[in-house]
Parts: C-alpha cells; structure tokens; sequence
C-alpha cells in the first residue's frame, strides 16, 4: 500500500532551495553535483514531548537502524530516456536518533544534475547489537493520573517488509522535475507516532503487562498491540511526494 504524503503516518517534506555544505555531511553516498538530503525525525504533529491524547502516551526520543539504502532513477538526458539502479551499504550499521526535531539531515545521497521523472530511495532497517530495527520511549499517563515508563520495540531480523520506500515524483504524470546544486531536496521521513497507536483503545494499553514497571510492547510483551502496530507500519512503507 502506498501512503501519500498528506497522511499522518509519514511525511515528505521537500525544500527546493535547500543548501548542504561539507561541513554538514557526515554521510555521503555516491557521486553527481546535486546532494539529497535525507533525514528521519518524529513528525511534527508528535514533537518530543507532546500528549498524544487519544492514547495516553508522550514519545520523547527513539531511533531507527539502518543497514543499507537502494537508489532508483528515470530520467531523461542528451543520450536520452535512462533507469539507473544503485545500493549503497553503510560502512558500520546507521543508528538515527530522533529525540529532537531536528530538520536537518542525517545523510546525503549524491546524484547528477538534470530531469528526472522518479527517484526513489528505499531505506532497509535492520536488528542490530541486541536492539530492534525501530524503537520508541516515553511515558504512558493512565487515566487515574499516574504514569509508567512506555517502550515499543519492532524487531524485524532483517525483514524486508520493515523497509520504507520514499518516492519523489513530478506532480503532473509522466512530467519531468528539474533538480540542480541550486534547486535540490530535501526528503524528510517525519514518524508520527499518533498513527501507531490511534487505533488502539486507551482501555488496552491501560490492561497491557507491565516488565519491571514498563509498558513495554514487542514481539515477546503485549503481542496483540505489537501485532496491531506492526501490520500499520507495513501497510504504510511506501511513501510519495510530488515536486511542482
């Protein structure tokens, strides 16, 4: 299923004007004058900090793990229509923080000048040093006014159907969009964690098991809510922005 990026769950947001220096690339992957930016942060409806009040819960840091990213390309130069392939792999497993709103990027991909109809990049997460592909903190507020420590961990022992897809596509079909060092993107993967867990009733997570005073939801603790918010970040891997 693909997720548009007027939906909650994820969100591009693409600065035509945005500028990178070297000194704020402390991850470039391949070659071309034109750096894409890309960066995983908490969404700003769900800032670090903020109630989710549907739910009970305040996400205030987290992270995800990336293994590798793969880069699809069409496109049209003076040799013609072209379709480029290439996987980049990080020299050590990515770890990205997200306890602050951070817009910036957290790494770069370089690609050529010119008119493109579709870049795509996909983001493999994967397990790494005992810790999940995805994990959440924060504290769930019970209703009678106390709290507990809350905890969401997404294992995926490298399962492809934990990796997002990012699509940056013109807004007319088949129109071509014009990307250059001056006029290069931003892609920001913004995670909203509202859309995790809106589904499920604040009643379920006020009867979920506690582990040593945490609310703690993974593939061992409180397996029907994980199974719930596993499905929701499968069904909404694949996300798409459209460039004017």
């Amino acid at each position: 299923m693909k997720t548009y990026f007027k939906l909650p769950l994820f969100a591009i947001a693409v600065s035509t004007l945005f500028s990178c220096t070297e000194e704020s690339d402390p991850n470039v992957l391949g070659e071309g004058e034109v750096k894409i930016g890309v960066g995983v942060k908490i969404g700003q409806t769900t800032s670090p900090g903020a109630r989710l009040l549907e739910t009970g819960l305040d996400i205030t840091s987290g992270f995800i793990q990336i293994k590798k990213l793969e880069l699809e390309t069409e496109g049209e130069d003076e040799n013609g229509i072209f379709e480029r392939e290439l996987e980049y792999k990080f020299p050590e497993i990515k770890k990205i923080e997200f306890n602050e709103l951070d817009p910036g990027a957290d790494f770069f991909i370089n690609i050529p000048a010119g008119n493109y109809e579709e870049i795509e990049v996909e983001i493999d997460l994967i397990d790494n040093k005992n810790e999940p592909s995805i994990q959440l903190d924060g504290t769930f507020n019970k209703q009678d006014g106390s709290s507990v420590p809350f905890r969401l961990q997404v294992f995926g022992n490298d399962d492809e159907e934990f990796d997002f897809e990012v699509e940056l596509e013109a807004e007319d079909d088949d129109a071509l969009f014009f990307i250059d060092a001056v006029s290069n993107p931003l892609a920001l993967l913004q995670i909203d964690a509202l859309a995790w867990f809106n589904s499920i009733p604040t009643e379920v997570l006020e009867n979920a098991e506690l582990t040593d005073g945490t609310l703690l939801i993974s593939k061992d603790v409180n397996t029907d809510i994980y199974q719930q918010v596993v499905e929701f970040i499968k069904n909404s891997s694949e996300i798409e922005f459209k460039i004017k």
